[in-house]
């Protein structure tokens, strides 16, 4: 496989992921707008429950404001890589 056919698939598989994120999306608002508040209801096929998980998250904005030294103190800086390729045009691939 060439890296031009790689990176083709890479395109078209990120296509497919974000296109089936977005439709998971959009079922599960379905069943979540058809539970209403319940925590759960049968179908005749199906059996589902509405699980609620509290999640804990640091108000950062909030701590820096009250501990300002705090920021630099703590900050643990990272690089992330992403791949953001783009199709030259046909003329600029001649």
């Amino acid at each position: 496989m060439t890296i031009n056919e790689i990176i083709t698939e890479y395109t078209r598989e990120k296509t497919i992921e974000a296109e089936h994120a977005k439709r998971v999306k959009e079922l599960a608002k379905a069943i979540m707008d058809h539970a209403g508040t319940a925590d759960a209801f049968s179908t005749d096929d199906w059996i589902v429950t509405i699980q609620s998980k509290p999640q804990i998250r640091l108000d950062t904005a909030a701590l820096y404001a009250d501990f300002p030294d705090i920021k630099d103190e703590y900050k643990k800086v990272t690089i992330a890589k992403t791949i953001v390729p783009a199709r030259k045009t046909s003329e600029a691939v001649a």
